[in-house]
């Protein structure tokens, strides 16, 4: 009685009793299987053999244990993280490296949270402050002044034009020689009152 020969299909060693692998429906053993077929990483350069997890990010390769950040080496298996200049960096790392800074509180501002923007500077949304009233101004209107932002209504109580009978804010400034100086006009361009 003859029995069956189940060979690697590469060195022809027999596999009974063996692990192996089978590849497009030919066996191999794990040793010539590691050979002709496993990815080298890309940290360590040694084949990721049969027995280890192969990690891929865009046609690269890791061990598990090679998978890490590159500034802090924290493990990025089955975590978020983030690719510049062809380093892979853990979420913490990237914002910290790469991420805008808050301009009045000077930490980073973390990817998905809500900021503001403005002339090249940028805030986490609960530290861009009226200058006057110390209220987040969020997405609301603001206007600059000076080296401060202020929300409308502080603005226009700090500097705008006022009506004097009728307390009512006006967009533009008197050009009447009937302004006083205090910023009051002598006639109200709101209500036509004579201011006294």
């Amino acid at each position: 009685m003859s029995t069956e020969r189940f060979d690697c299909h590469y060195c022809k060693e027999s596999l009974l009793g063996n692990k192996y692998v089978m590849k497009e429906d030919t066996q191999y053993c794990t040793k010539c299987y590691e050979n002709l077929f496993s990815n080298c990483c890309e940290v360590c350069s040694l084949p990721i053999g049969c027995n280890c997890k192969d990690l891929s990010y865009k046609d690269c390769h890791w061990h598990e244990q090679c998978f890490k950040c590159a500034k802090c080496s924290r493990p990025l298996a089955e975590k978020p993280f983030a690719a510049k200049d062809e380093q892979l960096l853990c979420t913490e790392c990237y914002s910290h490296e790469y991420s805008s800074k808050c301009s009045t509180c000077k930490k980073t501002i973390m990817p998905g949270s809500r900021k503001m923007d403005y002339k090249g500077n940028s805030w986490h949304e609960t530290c861009f402050l009226c200058h006057r009233c110390q209220q987040p101004i969020g997405t609301k209107s603001f206007i600059p002044k000076d080296n401060g932002y202020f929300c409308v209504s502080c603005f226009e109580k700090q500097f705008a034009y006022q009506c004097c009978a009728c307390k009512k804010v006006w967009q533009e400034p008197s050009t009447s020689p009937l302004r006083s100086a205090s910023g009051t006009a002598s006639v109200s361009p709101v209500c036509s009152a004579p201011c006294l």
